[in-house]
């Protein structure tokens, strides 16, 4: 890589590191020697970041794209446990060893990364304690998300899932646009796979939201039309739509 291509890469990771709220109290001049560690992946769709077998070596940024963290049942069919858009720090199980991650990540769109190695991370917190206690504040949240996600798909039917799940996406990755809050990039079967249901049944519930006008449906797109009902549903234990 040339010194101008170099260049405009580490701008790049230094303008993804400063959007993270860990990395907002630390100088540019810090900053520096971390960001002339990272190396720049670029991805294709469908193309794999790491699987479930895999040690943890390296941190992750998604800089540009979309990626989304599964597990594989033992039929070979993919539960999809979130969707991530940039910028945001993915592979945090590198913080606590080197055993294999927990998940698989693969790209949903064309995408482009930075890896981090372990060692680089470690020395980094080292010198810098509080991003090391941001993160584990990230962490947490994290944790406390994945926890109502279990006990969403344990104690709601498909109905109530899938609201959950569009309640969630909608704060992730929604843009405001004056139709409501737009959701793209997503297919049916890969909704499917995050609500653990089959693809006729959702697009039955899709269905009934849309004739509700809670949503809008389009081609890859849904539009929240009613966020506010949204989430009052999302609370609720019991079906809410006839099927």
């Amino acid at each position: 890589m040339d010194a101008s291509k170099t260049m405009d890469t580490q701008t790049e990771i230094l303008r993804s590191l400063q959007k993270m709220p860990f990395f907002k109290n630390v100088d540019e001049k810090d900053l520096a020697p971390f960001v002339g560690k990272a190396k720049k992946r670029s991805l294709n769709r469908d193309e794999i970041i790491f699987t479930a077998d895999e040690k943890c070596r390296n941190l992750h940024i998604l800089h540009t794209g979309m990626l989304k963290i599964f597990v594989l049942s033992p039929d070979g069919r993919e539960q999809i446990i979130h969707f991530l858009k940039p910028v945001v720090v993915f592979g945090e199980d590198i913080l606590f060893g080197e055993d294999p991650y927990e998940a698989s990540a693969k790209a949903c769109r064309e995408t482009v990364i930075f890896d981090i190695g372990k060692k680089d991370v470690e020395d980094f917190l080292h010198i810098h304690p509080q991003v090391g206690i941001a993160m584990l504040t990230y962490l947490g949240k994290k944790v406390r998300k994945l926890t109502r996600m279990i006990a969403d798909l344990a104690l709601k039917d498909v109905q109530g899932r899938l609201v959950c799940q569009l309640v969630q996406m909608a704060s992730d990755q929604g843009k405001r646009t004056e139709g409501g809050i737009l959701i793209e990039g997503m297919t049916q079967e890969e909704l499917a796979c995050a609500t653990g249901a089959v693809r006729e049944h959702l697009n039955r519930c899709l269905s009934r939201l849309q004739e509700a006008r809670l949503i809008k449906l389009d081609r890859k797109k849904i539009i929240i039309q009613d966020m506010e009902s949204l989430v009052s549903l999302s609370q609720k234990s019991e079906p809410f739509l006839s099927i």
